[in-house]
Parts: C-alpha cells; sequence; structure tokens
C-alpha cells in the first residue's frame, strides 16, 4: 500500500477528484469539486492510499477558510476509507502522512473538524471546542500537537 502526496497538476490529481465524486460519503463530492476547481492549491495537498490501482481512501491538508475559523491551519478535512478496506488503519496511516507533512512546512499542531465522538482521539487528537458548521448544525474542532523532527529525534534518543 502506498500514499501518495499529491498537488494540482499531478498525474493523479484528476482521476482521484473522479473518485471521490463517486465515494458513499456526500462530503466526497465537496473534495472533488474542490479540486476540479482548483480550489485547492498553494501548500494544501491530498493524500491517497493505493494498492495495485485501487484507491482506499484520502484526505486532504488545508488551509481552514471560514468554517471552523482561520485559525485553525492546517486542517484535515475530507478523510474517508472506503467500506471495503476500513479497519485496516488506513485512517491512521492517512493522519500520518499528514502530520508528517505538516511537520515539513513548520507546524506544530494540526486540526480537523467531526461530529463523531470518540473516533479520533485514539489518534492523538483532543476535542478544544464546538463550532457552528451551518444551519445550527455544529461539529467538534479537534487539535493535535505534532513535533518537528529535531524533537521526535531527542524524545527518540532518551527513551
Amino acid at each position: 500500500m502506498i500514499i501518495h502526496t499529491i498537488a494540482d497538476g499531478d498525474p493523479l490529481w484528476l482521476v482521484v477528484a473522479d473518485f471521490a465524486g463517486t465515494c458513499s460519503w456526500d462530503a466526497c463530492v465537496r473534495m472533488s469539486t474542490f479540486m476540479k476547481e482548483r480550489k485547492i492549491n498553494d501548500w494544501e495537498r491530498i493524500f491517497v492510499a493505493e494498492e495495485h490501482n485501487v484507491f482506499m481512501g484520502f484526505c486532504a491538508l488545508i488551509k481552514a477558510q471560514g468554517f471552523p475559523g482561520l485559525e485553525y491551519n492546517p486542517l484535515i478535512k475530507w478523510l474517508f476509507v472506503k467500506e471495503d478496506y476500513r479497519g485496516q488503519r488506513l485512517s491512521q496511516k492517512l493522519i500520518e502522512a499528514s502530520e508528517e507533512y505538516a511537520k515539513e512546512l513548520g507546524y506544530e499542531k494540526i486540526f480537523l473538524t467531526t461530529w463523531h465522538e470518540g473516533l479520533y482521539e485514539k489518534y492523538g487528537f483532543g476535542k478544544i471546542c464546538d463550532k457552528e458548521a451551518r444551519d445550527g448544525y455544529k461539529e467538534g474542532v479537534y487539535e493535535k500537537k505534532i513535533m518537528k523532527n529535531s524533537e521526535w529525534s531527542f524524545h527518540q534518543r532518551r527513551g
């Protein structure tokens, strides 16, 4: 299994956008639309799990715009694993790929939003607040502190 990190212009970009548009979760269609309309740019990336030319899941690391607020950057968005591949720790692998990229960019925290309680805590996220997403519908905002590579080396040596 490979996690691809792709940006607009990558040969996989439109193929992944088409795949996202066919997934069972309605938010996937939003990601597909953002990709096709070129609304994901600059340092933002899509992470996609693939094995034997089959896409298994994806997420994006983007700049927060509007919801939940500009201060929640970078934001993991649209984390999805296709039903046939759930239970194989793909969400964890996609989150870890996003974390590594965020570290490369110099970030010390990453964020995500969800209405799921108890799902992302096992990956090290903690809920910091609730925010109204739209029309009175609220989602939790979660944060995870990530270590820079130099901090990781220090902690590994200590123990």
